[in-house]
């Protein structure tokens, strides 16, 4: 059966308005950058705060289902999101309060736009999971990592819309407001194309309540036609989480690796090694603006450029970009089934040696070009994006008669899906803030 048009793209902007918190924080990284100083390290930190914001919001969800209210949810979730975007590009380069305090004000704001726009985001893959099983959750995926790699380039062309001002500080700052005004545009396309999916369930409500006046009900669904909320009361979150286990522990996994690897590691500490010194064992590292220097080599901080400049832009891009291919490679043909998806996981791993051996041990100039970057994090990117898509398409096939069962696995799925980024996050701060500190 061919896939409508305006469903398809009703459930990719959503899908996309969704993770826009998310990836405004990932490509805002060089703003953040650039509004506060280096040991504050942004791009860790802000990424923290959307992991655990986004499971919490996604878990939310789950323990307390919509139940038929998930137009409602998604449109007050959106908007409240992207209110609280504008708010975080306001306070950023503020500087009439303390550097601290707003830092604290801007992890709390992205914090709470997190949290709302996730609990919009389970609605959402419940609602799919249940009326477009065959192709909602593709849409909303492929939608979501599709509006992340746009949203690279809407930071390319906002960065460098003001890049040619002399005043660096009021670039960025307009940048910002050009970056949050086109980001919040996404928001309010999938606001208004939600008006195509309410058409749709009320067409389709009517038309079965015609077939049961009529004593023909639509054959392979053995729900009733009125007890939704009735079903998903008495479904079993234990035994769908125990039958779709390997498609769960993927889609957790998934992220667990590329979120533990990037941005933090290929952010922090591309370049930083002083490759021209056979010694490498004595370092002391520190983000801070006042660096305790010894006679020995010493890991510096990243310049200006990169951290601020093009090149932390682009390594974010060569990832969403990646990914966003990764996800749309299952629809167009490519096998995947458990098995696949459980290899793709063994793939990640295999990529994610070489990384850490790149930004760990040994120290090889060669391996600290920027090139290398954008292919090892493009590589994890495309690995990613596939393992992640598949493994949400498989749980919800479209079986007849398991519609409330493929959309609550469906929201499970997201859950595992945030939470997979709030392991991987938190892993990431342990490497940078301890374990590489300790080892260089």
């Amino acid at each position: 059966m061919a896939i409508p048009k305006m469903l398809y793209m009703a459930c990719w902007f959503l899908g996309a308005s969704v993770q826009s918190a998310v990836f405004f924080s990932f490509n805002a990284v060089d703003y953040f950058n650039f509004f506060f100083p280096k040991h504050y390290k942004p791009e860790v930190y802000v990424a923290v705060t959307v992991g655990v914001a986004a499971s919490a919001g996604a878990i939310l969800t789950v323990v307390f289902p919509p139940r038929g209210k998930h137009f409602t949810v998604l449109l007050l979730t959106q908007v409240i999101s992207a209110i609280l975007l504008v708010v975080v590009v306001i306070l950023t380069p503020l500087e009439n309060m303390s550097t601290p305090l707003r830092f604290g004000l801007i992890l709390a704001v992205i914090f709470l736009a997190a949290i709302i726009q996730n609990v919009g985001g389970g609605a959402l893959y419940d609602f799919v999971g249940n009326h477009f099983p065959s192709f909602g959750v593709h849409a909303a995926q492929s939608g979501g990592v599709c509006a992340f790699a746009a949203t690279f380039v809407i930071r390319c062309v906002s960065k460098g819309s003001f890049e040619h001002l002399q005043d660096r500080k009021r670039g960025f700052r307009l940048s910002g407001y050009l970056f949050v005004a086109l980001v919040d545009l996404i928001i309010i396309i999938a606001c208004f194309l939600m008006i195509v999916l309410r058409n749709y369930t009320k067409a389709e409500y009517a038309r079965r309540l015609a077939a049961v006046n009529q004593n023909h009900e639509r054959p392979g669904e053995h729900t009733p036609l009125l007890s939704s909320t009735e079903a998903t009361m008495n479904l079993s979150r234990r035994q769908i989480i125990k039958h779709n286990f390997p498609a769960l522990a993927t889609v957790a996994l998934s992220l667990v690796i590329s979120n533990a690897l990037f941005p933090g590691i290929t952010s922090q500490f591309h370049g930083n090694h002083n490759c021209s010194s056979t010694n490498h064992r004595s370092v002391n590292f520190t983000f801070s603006d006042n660096l305790t220097t010894t006679s020995q080599p010493t890991t510096t901080p990243p310049p200006d450029s990169e951290t601020t400049g093009w090149f932390i832009v682009i390594l974010f891009g060569c990832f969403s970009v990646a990914d966003a291919i990764g996800k749309n490679l299952p629809i167009v043909g490519i096998i995947y089934s458990k098995r696949t998806v459980i290899f793709n996981c063994f793939v990640q791993l295999v990529i994610a040696i070489p990384i850490l051996l790149i930004y760990f041990k040994p120290c090889v100039s060669g391996l600290q070009a920027d090139w290398v970057a954008y292919l090892t994090v493009g590589l994890l990117g495309l690995v990613n994006g596939y393992g992640l898509c598949a493994a949400m398409m498989l749980l919800a096939p479209g079986i007849p008669g398991k519609k409330y069962e493929e959309g609550l696995a469906s929201s499970i799925g997201y859950m595992f899906l945030q939470t997979g980024i709030l392991l991987g996050t938190g892993t990431d701060v342990f490497l940078v803030d301890y374990v590489f500190e300790v080892t260089n």
